[in-house]
């Protein structure tokens, strides 16, 4: 129901709101947020009190253990005192009164807050209503007042009224009756000769008058005066000529004014009327008062003023227009004028530069009028920074007026000011006073020619200039680095002071990147950060000069060639540019634990820095000296070894190798060489195959190789590294168990087969140690004759063929020495091949294992890397050997299901879980429900390794009589026995040879059978209660026996392969020669990374969607 009356009628007003009300929401906050804080307050203040009550004294008299009272017998308390009135407590009452007054006066407010806020749609309705007609208000006074300033402006628009009276008789009777006639004559008019008289007559009274009345009183700009036509003209120089005539012979009668010329450029052609009448009348004026003087007081400020006029007008044309636009700032103050300039400049904007242009009066009253009116001129005051420049003077022309010149005359004053510190703080450092670098500065009248040069690299030098216009700092050659540099000097707020540091910046970072930029330098590398802390670097660079302590950039260098400790640094400052050899040791973890262990200056000019080639040519020249010197002295200390030293000279003639070392002799043990785990054998039982102790000998420098054909200048390949030649003999425990080994097994490494003994050679660098060169070449061969002997203990299934130190070849496969392969018309050649490993010794990562291209064991590459870098590696020739049969079935298997899968048939995947776990997966075409999978897992029965074919546990069909599977398997498969293989009801077990091949054959085509058929329908049936698990039946006949209880996945067969070969070490057959290496161009490479194998074998055919994958 509507609501009636007039309360209703007010509602439908406030409801019905015109559109343009604005409903005000800013600062607004939410009335449950004012509440929350005030009870944040209330409580962090509650909580304060607390601990200020808390932290008061307690009163005098409990703090004395007393109290105000006695106890009687029955211990109640007579003349207690009814209030505590110690000041102790007044002050933590007070406390609380004030606490509980200040929170009561908020939560009043809170209140009435509150029971507004019930009404709070209808109270910002007022407020909306409040805002709008506030704003009309303030409409309405503005719209007032810009009423009132209108009718102010247009004072200069009224016009008196007309004189209606007068115009109306002259338009009717065309004369005005009131207006007197005096009834003059007119003159006769003057002849030519009359004319010509009476001039010549004011002339000759004009020069009377001068030279005798006038001369001594007239100013001094006055007496260059000509007298010509009844005139004489007073010139003043840059400023005027003016006109002036007599009506009197009387000397006592004034001038009278003609014209007035201004002769200052530029000036205006012609006076307006209206400008020639104001100048006469005044110019009148002054010569009836003053005379001469005065017209040339007025007639002299009037063109001051007039000039500083038109500098006005040139400097707003400047500021808006041009180069110079929004760079300059003109205000026009009375009769001056200022002008700031650069105004937009980063070092200008806190500190203001501007020039003013005013008017200098005469200083005194007692002067006299004529060197009063002389003093008066144009002045000009530079104010630079904020501060006014009195001690320097700068020349402008007020003749010629130009305010560009003004502004340039000033502003190269000021660049001169800016440069000027910037080069005596350099020339006045050691780099510059002892001429190590280029520095000149040049300052012109003109400030675009104003200029500071500082020498860079070699005959590239910086130029630091300033714009004149804009007050930025200019850098040229523009180059990144300069234009990072420009950037900086636009930033700093003292240049003057701070540019010499910011242009020794540029020379170190243009430094840094000319030597990044330079073709590469064979085996130097610029290091982009600083190896050691800059303490350290700081203690180094002021060790030559402790006294002078200049910043500083160092660049650090390292060759390639060169220890992991040694750098070359190259420091940069005012105080001298050095080269120094720097060792550095690490003490800690991170760059802090660095710290600079030896340093040297190397003998190295400054001007190498502008040469880099020989920079670097005299770095790699001394360094390698001054290195193999301190290694040498502390090298046995370092090593904790024991050793001998003598003198022996170096063998090179080169100044570099100009120096004496010592030789060291130094004995390292076999067993501290050796890796723990590779002292022994797994059980602990295995001896060293070297003996105890190593001799290692310092044969002196290592000779220069012999330069290649076309190798270039000697002299350049001398100026590499040195190296030194070291020589360790090694001798074997067991000779006979070294007759495979040639007597050369790489460059390096020389075995003697009669004394057993092998010859390591190494050629470190003059500054490393070459015990680790040691372990590694002893833990190389170590890990080489694991390998060996690992190939020999597969017996005949594994043929060695080429031995080195960086890579070992042998063969595997069906055929031996004692069996050859099969012809070659032979259609088992394919199957029955040998195939060829070639185990790269020497990889970055490891041991890195190649397969020949259509490798049945390329599926499980990964694995085979894997196990050979693994403490099992010695059973990889064996295990190779046992499962070739293994997948040469695989690839049968799977070409075998190239054309269902192609006729979207039926589909076989083939998953390698482990090494020894493969799973056969087969999908037929159908529902879901046709699919089976196989898992093939290796078992060990006395020596004897088995494979052992069943559908996995997880397998819900598994046991499963009407499964469509299991109703074809189970009397084909499962149930019968053939060469090799045997069934075992829920799967087959087969031997490593030719028994799983048969085995995966008959799989194979049992399930191809399917292929094309209808599903059948099948039925689930639980496994019967009590069901024994099923033993493994005996292996095919021969000396394997029977299975015994199945093993589990986890327990992996390559820890049984150890019994195996040595099973088989009986049928070994005496080790052949080895062969001489030779690379096969069919060798698998990285190209078959992961199991995908090219060639048409290669895991899937070409249209078989098949895919194999090795988890």
């Amino acid at each position: 129901m509507a609501d009636s009356g007039p309360q209703g009628a007010a509602s439908d007003k406030v409801e019905g709101l015109p559109d343009e009300l604005r409903h005000i929401t800013t600062d607004i906050l939410p009335l449950s947020l004012l509440l929350t804080r005030l009870a944040e307050y209330s409580h962090a203040k509650l909580q304060e009190i607390i601990t200020e009550l808390a932290a008061k004294p307690l009163p005098q008299a409990l703090a004395n253990g007393n109290v105000n009272g006695t106890a009687n017998g029955n211990g109640i308390l007579h003349n207690v005192p009814i209030e505590d009135t110690s000041p102790e407590s007044l002050d933590k009452k007070t406390m609380l009164l004030n606490f509980t007054k200040d929170l009561h006066s908020r939560w009043v407010k809170a209140l009435v807050i509150t029971e507004w806020s019930r009404n709070a749609e209808e109270v910002g309705k007022l407020i909306d209503i409040r805002t709008y007609l506030a704003e009309k208000l303030e409409l309405y006074h503005k719209t007032f007042w810009n009423l009132v300033q209108v009718k102010r402006e247009m004072l200069f628009a009224r016009v008196p009224s007309p004189d209606l009276k007068t115009a109306l008789e002259v338009l009717s009777n065309g004369a005005v009756h009131w207006m007197p006639d005096f009834g003059y004559l007119e003159p006769p008019p003057l002849t030519e000769e009359e004319k010509l008289h009476w001039t010549h007559e004011i002339e000759m009274h004009l020069h009377a008058r001068l030279q005798l009345q006038e001369f001594d009183t007239m100013p001094d700009p006055f007496k260059k005066y000509r007298i010509g036509n009844g005139k004489v003209t007073f010139t003043v120089p840059g400023e005027f000529e003016v006109d002036l005539t007599i009506g009197h012979e009387d000397f006592s009668t004034q001038f009278w004014f003609l014209d007035f010329r201004p002769i200052y450029s530029p000036a205006p052609p012609e006076l307006s009327q209206q400008l020639r009448q104001i100048i006469e009348a005044r110019v009148n004026n002054a010569l009836a008062a003053d005379g001469l003087t005065g017209c040339y007081k007025y007639l002299h400020e009037f063109t001051l003023t007039a000039k500083i006029t038109e500098f006005t007008r040139q400097a707003l044309e400047l500021s808006s227009t041009g180069r110079w636009a929004d760079t300059l700032r003109v205000e026009r103050l009375n009769r001056a004028l200022g002008i700031q300039y650069w105004r937009n400049c980063q070092h200008s904007r806190v500190s203001q530069s501007w020039i003013l242009l005013g008017v200098r009066s005469a200083e005194g009253p007692n002067e006299d009028p004529d060197a009063q009116a002389s003093s008066s001129r144009l002045m000009l005051s530079w104010f630079r920074d904020g501060k006014e420049v009195k001690e320097v003077g700068i020349a402008f022309d007020v003749d010629t007026i130009s305010t560009e010149d003004l502004l340039m005359a000033v502003i190269a004053k000021h660049i001169e000011h800016l440069l000027c510190p910037i080069y005596q703080t350099l020339v006045a450092k050691p780099r510059y006073a002892q001429r190590q670098g280029r520095l000149s500065l040049n300052i012109e009248k003109d400030p675009q020619r104003s200029r500071l040069s500082m020498q860079l690299v070699g005959e590239l030098d910086a130029t630091v200039s300033v714009s004149p216009w804009t007050g930025d700092f200019l850098l040229s050659p523009e180059y990144p680095s300069m234009l990072e540099t420009q950037k900086k000097f636009r930033t700093l707020a003292n240049p003057a002071e701070e540019g010499a540091s910011v242009l020794e910046q540029l020379r170190w970072s243009y430094t840094v990147q000319h030597l990044r930029c330079l073709p590469s330098v064979a085996d130097w590398v610029i290091l982009r950060a600083a190896p050691a802390p800059f303490d350290e670097v700081k203690s180094m660079v002021y060790s030559l000069s402790p006294s002078i302590r200049e910043a500083f950039h160092a660049v650090w260098v390292r060759n390639a060639k060169w220890g992991p400790q040694w750098f070359a640094a190259l420091s940069m400052s005012l105080a001298g540019d050095h080269c120094w050899l720097v060792e550095i040791s690490v003490e800690g973890q991170g760059s802090s634990g660095r710290r600079i262990n030896t340093f040297r200056r190397l003998p190295s000019s400054p001007s190498d820095l502008l040469l880099p080639d020989m920079l670097f040519q005299k770095l790699a020249k001394y360094g390698p000296g001054i290195m193999a010197e301190i290694q040498s002295l502390r090298h046995g200390r370092q090593e904790h070894v024991a050793h001998a030293a003598q003198q022996q000279p170096a063998n090179s003639s080169s100044s570099a190798a100009s120096y004496q070392t010592n030789m060291l002799i130094i004995v390292a043990r076999a067993s501290e060489l050796l890796p723990p785990s590779r002292i022994g054998s797994l059980d602990g039982t295995r001896p060293l195959w070297a003996q105890e102790y190593i001799p290692v000998t310092y044969k002196g420098l290592a000779p220069e190789p012999p330069p290649a054909i076309g190798s270039g200048d000697p002299l350049q390949r001398q100026a590499g590294p040195l190296r030194i030649l070291v020589e360790a003999r090694v001798a074997v425990t067991n000779r006979a168990r070294f007759e495979f080994v040639k007597s050369r097994l790489d460059r390096d490494v020389r075995y003697d087969p009669r004394i057993g003994q092998f010859t390591l050679r190494f050629r470190p660098e003059a500054n490393t140690s070459v015990i680790p060169m040691l372990r590694e070449r002893i833990q190389a061969l170590d890990r080489l004759f694991d390998f060996v002997e690992a190939v020999h203990r597969a017996g005949k299934h594994a043929v060695l063929e080429s031995v080195t130190l960086h890579e070992l070849v042998f063969t595997y496969g069906a055929h031996t020495a004692e069996a050859p392969p099969p012809p070659a018309n032979s259609q088992d050649q394919g199957e029955q091949r040998s195939w060829k490993v070639r185990l790269n010794l020497s990889g970055a990562r490891g041991v890195d294992v190649r397969l020949e291209q259509g490798n049945p064991h390329l599926r499980v590459i990964d694995y085979l890397r894997s196990i050979a870098n693994s403490p099992k590696s010695k059973s990889l020739p064996a295990w190779l050997s046992l499962t070739l049969p293994l997948f040469r079935a695989l690839e049968r298997l799977q070409d075998s299901w190239d054309l269902p899968s192609a006729n979207k048939q039926g589909e076989c995947f083939i998953l390698h879980k482990s090494l020894d776990w493969v799973a056969l997966r087969f999908a037929l075409a159908g529902p879901k429900s046709r699919r089976l999978q196989l898992d093939i897992k290796a078992r060990e029965r006395k020596g004897q390794l088995m494979w052992q074919v069943s559908r996995p546990s997880t397998d819900a069909n598994a046991n499963n009589e009407n499964d469509e599977f299991t109703k074809v398997l189970a009397p084909k498969v499962w149930s019968v026995s053939g060469q090799g293989f045997q069934g075992l009801s829920t799967g087959a077990a087969a031997n490593w040879d030719q028994g799983i091949e048969n085995l995966l054959a008959l799989i194979s085509d049992t399930l191809l059978s399917m292929v094309g058929t209808p599903p059948q329908p099948q039925q689930q049936q639980a496994p019967p209660a009590g069901q024994a698990q099923e033993q493994l039946p005996a292996p095919p006949p021969g000396p394997a026996g029977r299975f015994p209880q199945q093993v589990q996945p986890s327990q992996q067969p390559l820890q049984h392969l150890q019994h195996l070969q040595q099973q088989q070490q009986h049928h070994r057959p005496p080790p052949p020669p080895p062969q001489q290496h030779v690379p096969q161009p069919g060798m698998h490479g990285q190209a078959q990374h992961q199991g995908q194998v090219q060639g048409p074998r290669a895991g899937m055919g070409q249209n078989n969607a098949s895919v194999v994958v090795i988890d």
